[in-house]
Formats: structure tokens, sequence, C-alpha cells
């Protein structure tokens, strides 16, 4: 199983905006921040966007260690010669809930940073990852 964290694949892949409609509506904090200039990016959005990628990568790093946790877990249990259904089941259950409130707090901070941004900010974004 792989879960992708901020700045890797994943939710904020720019293979093809177009088939991908969150990549399509939001602005990865790298993109914003490698076009600050040509979106005239203001000192208190810069700040507010690191704040929030400070805030979203402690946690995703937190998310992670316990994913890696379950999926030891899991490995263990599916290596069984007869695996207990039930308790490998549960095992996958817990760690899609990791990999959910990790693809959640992704978004999350999607949401933060468009938020931050203006109207014409997000024009020029939109056209530059074209």
């Amino acid at each position: 199983m792989t879960i992708t964290i901020a700045g890797e694949t994943g939710v904020f892949s720019q293979h093809n905006p177009d088939s991908d409609p969150i990549g399509k509506a939001f602005f990865p904090p790298e993109i914003v921040m490698q076009n600050q200039q040509a979106i005239d990016l203001t000192e208190t959005q810069r700040n507010s966007i690191s704040k929030e990628m400070q805030s979203a990568q402690s946690e995703f790093m937190t998310l992670q260690w316990e994913l890696e946790k379950e999926t030891e877990k899991f490995k263990t249990l599916i290596q069984k010669e007869k695996p207990a259904e039930a308790e490998v089941l549960g095992q996958l259950e817990r760690m899609l809930q990791i990999e959910n409130k990790i693809k959640k707090r992704q978004i999350n901070l999607l949401i933060r940073i468009k938020n931050l941004l203006s109207h014409e900010q997000q024009e020029i974004l939109q056209r530059l990852k074209r």
C-alpha cells in the first residue's frame, strides 16, 4: 500500500490536471511558492502558507509513522499460513482510516492555500498550470 504526502505524487500530482478534479481546482503549495513573484504573493500570504505547510507536514509525519506501524502488523498477519480473515480485515480497516486522515488533511491544506489567494492570483496560477 502506498501513501503519499505533500510534495510527492498523489493528491498534489500534476500528471494530467484535466482528468484530475483536485489538480484542476487546487494549487499545490510548490506551484504557489515557485510562482510567488508572478502572482504577486504578499508577505502575509507567504507567511500564512508557510505556517499551514509546517502544521500539515508535522501531521503528515505523525500519520505516516502510524501507518507504517499498522502496515507492519498487516504484513505479519497476512504472512501467516492461515490468516484469520476478521483479524486481517480489521487491520486493513485501521490502515484505511489512517490513509483517509492523510487525504483529508491534504485536501484541507489545499483548501486553506486556495482561500488565501485572490481571484486574480488563482487565475494566473491556472494559466501557469497549463
